[in-house]
């Protein structure tokens, strides 16, 4: 009884987060909403023959009224919260549009939770759809952008989860919970358009696919060059360049130790990319981490209370993480030749001369540069146990 009437006051929470963008438009731009359709989540893909597919997901204000009320449980089917249309236009702005074709009312986009692209759209170039974001004033600039992998966003939106009744909300919940991992770039719409329109920085967007039939995942990310998707970085390499760019606020990392391994809780980290230079050019790429950590949890053998253990402990995480960041570094130069990592926009920042004339070829002059990795970790604490907790033999 009580499980049920949580659920319903979160679903009325999510309807009234929806609904709020609503009360704080402008006299001229009043609309009821019986006149409008409240988008909760936006697909963008590109079709075989070219056009564009956009798939939106409104939300039903009555239905989920009857969820939070607890009404129609008994006298026939509960309506859906949400409902999912598609339409293919020449352009994103065409798509738009022509949706009023076969919807009953305009769409409201500023509730919009999250954006999704679709892997031929985001090879094919992400600028157009970025272009109509830009011009149009309906647009929530801080909604979540991903990118679906081995999935099309349609199928994403239109599936049905268990964990929320809006989907959309699901998935940005998702995105976010995972940040406090650092295995997925969670990024906002503002920040995508500010990394497309900035100068030595090549855009990268966490990654979306499905885990199920009624579960996605968000790991991992899209690493773009020139605004079209280059390839991928697995969860590891992700959170090997969110060390380096100093976007790991909290994550676990698991260390090899005595016949077992030691999962180290991440508390606090600083990263930092530079570009040395020697004789006017560009020498050697430069990253620089310092994390401190607490033992979360070990498996395996002997004491951690001793100073030459916590010292080995500490270089073993040091490595730990050296390697993630290396094997991210290494996939962008090597095979996507794209600095994700912004070394482009510490030249451009300290060296503007040399950046005038190198930005048009830096991501190639990127991926041929060696790179010095350093890291620096701290075990703050190890926890009132010190040996690993094991049954009497």
């Amino acid at each position: 009884m009580y499980g049920k009437g949580i659920k319903r006051t979160g679903i009325a929470r999510i309807a009234f987060l929806l609904v709020f963008p609503l009360l704080l438009t402008g006299c001229w731009n009043n609309r009821d909403l019986t006149e409008i359709n409240i988008v909760a989540g936006l697909g963008l893909d590109r079709t075989e023959d070219g056009k564009v597919l956009l798939t939106v997901q409104v939300v039903e204000p009555a239905a989920i009224q009857s969820t939070s009320s607890g009404k129609g449980k008994g006298g026939g089917a509960q309506p859906k919260p949400v409902f999912i249309e598609s339409y293919e236009g020449e352009t994103v702005f065409d798509a738009v549009r022509g949706m009023l074709s076969i919807v009953d009312k305009r769409l409201f986009l500023s509730t919009a939770q999250v954006l999704i692209l679709g892997e031929r759209l985001s090879q094919d170039g992400i600028e157009e759809v970025l272009d109509f974001f830009q011009r149009n004033h309906e647009i929530d600039y801080s909604m979540t952008v991903l990118v679906a992998k081995g999935v099309t966003p349609k199928e994403i939106l239109e599936m049905e989860t268990d964990i929320d009744s809006i989907p959309a909300v699901y998935i940005r919940g998702s995105a976010e919970n995972t940040v406090s991992r650092g295995t997925v770039k969670r990024i906002l719409l503002i920040d995508l358009i500010k990394d497309m329109g900035g100068s030595g920085r090549q855009p990268a967007i966490g990654q979306i696919s499905k885990a199920g039939e009624k579960k996605v995942i968000t790991e991992g990310t899209a690493v773009f060059r020139d605004g079209k998707l280059a390839g991928w970085l697995d969860l590891y390499e992700t959170r090997g360049y969110l060390f380096a760019i100093d976007k790991v606020k909290s994550a676990v990392v698991n260390v090899p130790a005595d016949e077992g391994k030691i999962a180290m809780e991440i508390i606090r980290s600083k990263g930092k990319v530079k570009v040395a230079f020697e004789n006017g050019e560009p020498s050697m790429l430069t990253v620089k981490v310092e994390t401190e950590a607490n033992v979360g949890g070990y498996e395996g053998k002997g004491a951690l209370d001793s100073p030459d253990n916590l010292y080995f402990l500490e270089k073993t995480l040091e490595e730990e993480i050296k390697k993630e960041i290396s094997t991210a570094l290494e996939k962008t130069q090597k095979e996507y030749s794209s600095d994700i990592f912004g070394f482009g926009a510490y030249v451009h920042k300290y060296h503007p001369q040399y950046w005038k004339n190198a930005k048009k070829d830096w991501n190639d002059i990127f991926s041929k540069l060696p790179a010095d990795i350093q890291v620096d970790a701290k075990i703050m604490r190890t926890g009132i146990v010190k040996s690993p907790v094991k049954k009497d033999e």
